[in-house]
């Protein structure tokens, strides 16, 4: 079955929730941001200091990730305003309804998230 592009109706709608998820993001951002800068204090034994270090180091991987969707969306929501939304970044083809459903920030068709993915194309 050939792909459509998205009705206005449909590109509302993801922008809608893209928004959504974006404060979603953002809010895990500052909770996040607010653990990564409580650091062990002193007066912590060994074993306390060694748990709340790998807290920590959790923390700053789950930033960095919330960071990396953040900008994901933030270029969604840009696409969107520039008429290219649904549309693969890579290849221009359009992007699966299914796929945007899943993943409203896909910026690539499935074929090129593997090759993405496999490090053949940026």
């Amino acid at each position: 079955m050939p792909k459509k592009p998205l009705s206005a109706i449909e590109l509302r709608q993801f922008e809608q929730g893209l928004k959504q998820m974006l404060r979603v993001v953002q809010g895990d951002l500052e909770v996040l941001a607010q653990e990564t800068r409580q650091l062990p204090g002193d007066d912590v034994s060994a074993e306390d200091s060694g748990s709340e270090i790998v807290a920590l180091e959790i923390s700053f991987e789950l930033l960095g990730q919330d960071e990396r969707t953040a900008q994901q969306i933030l270029d969604a929501l840009s696409r969107i305003k520039g008429g290219t939304f649904g549309r693969c970044t890579a290849c221009n083809d359009l992007v699966g309804k299914l796929r945007l459903r899943a993943m409203p920030h896909a910026a690539h068709c499935i074929t090129c998230q593997r090759k993405h993915e496999a490090g053949e194309i940026e």
